[in-house]
C-alpha cells in the first residue's frame, strides 16, 4: 500500500476538535483499561478525520481463554477484533468515509508507540493496516497527551507525525498541536 492511494499514512492530518475530545472522553471512561477504536473521514478530503468510532478492546477475553499466549490484559494491551476490524474497514471505504487511523490509549505512559505496538502494526517493513495511529495517554484517570503515530515505510518502526486541530465545521486549518 503506498502513500500515493492512502496519503493518510505519511500524517500531517487535520482532526476535528469534537473527534479529538470523543476519543479522550473514551480513553478516560475505559481506564484503568486501554480504549481502542478508529477514527474515519471523507474520502474527498484525504487528510480530515471527523468521524471516530469507538471498538471493544478483547484483551481481558483472550487473556481469560489462553493466558500463556495472551499474557497481558487491558490495562496494558489492546486487542480489536481483526475480522470485525477488516468488514470496518471495506464498509467505511465503500461508503465513502475511510477509517485512515486506529486509535488506543496508554495507561498510566505517556503517548508513545510501544514496541508492542509496533510489532502488532508493522512485520517485515511493511504495514499491516492502511492507516495511521494515536495514542492517548491516560494518567490518573485524565487525559494528559495525544499522539499522532505514522510508518516508516520499508521498516518495523514507527514516527510521531503533525497533526492539525480543527473546530468540526471548519475546513481549513486552524492550529497545530
Amino acid at each position: 500500500m503506498s502513500g500515493e492511494d492512502l496519503p493518510w499514512i505519511a500524517g500531517d492530518l487535520v482532526i476535528t476538535r469534537d473527534a479529538l475530545d470523543a476519543i479522550e472522553a473514551h480513553a478516560r471512561e475505559a481506564y484503568p483499561s486501554e480504549c481502542c477504536g478508529f477514527l474515519a473521514g471523507p474520502a474527498s478530503d484525504p487528510r480530515r478525520l471527523d468521524a471516530p468510532t469507538r471498538e471493544v478492546n478483547e484483551a481481558d477475553k483472550y487473556h481469560r481463554l489462553d493466558p500463556e499466549r495472551f499474557p497481558r490484559t487491558s490495562r496494558t494491551y489492546f486487542k480489536i477484533n481483526e475480522l470485525r476490524a477488516a468488514r470496518g474497514f471495506e464498509a467505511a471505504a465503500a461508503a465513502g468515509q475511510p477509517i485512515k487511523v486506529i486509535y488506543h490509549s496508554h495507561c498510566d505512559a505517556g503517548a508513545y508507540f510501544s514496541a508492542e505496538d509496533a510489532a502488532t502494526f508493522a512485520a517485515e517493513g511493511q504495514l499491516m493496516w492502511p492507516c495511521a495511529f494515536v495514542v492517548v495517554s491516560v494518567v490518573g484517570g485524565e487525559g494528559k497527551d495525544k499522539k499522532l503515530w505514522v510508518h516508516r515505510p520499508g521498516t518495523d518502526a514507527f514516527d510521531e507525525a503533525s497533526r492539525e486541530v480543527v473546530p468540526a465545521g471548519r475546513r481549513r486549518r486552524a492550529t497545530r498541536t
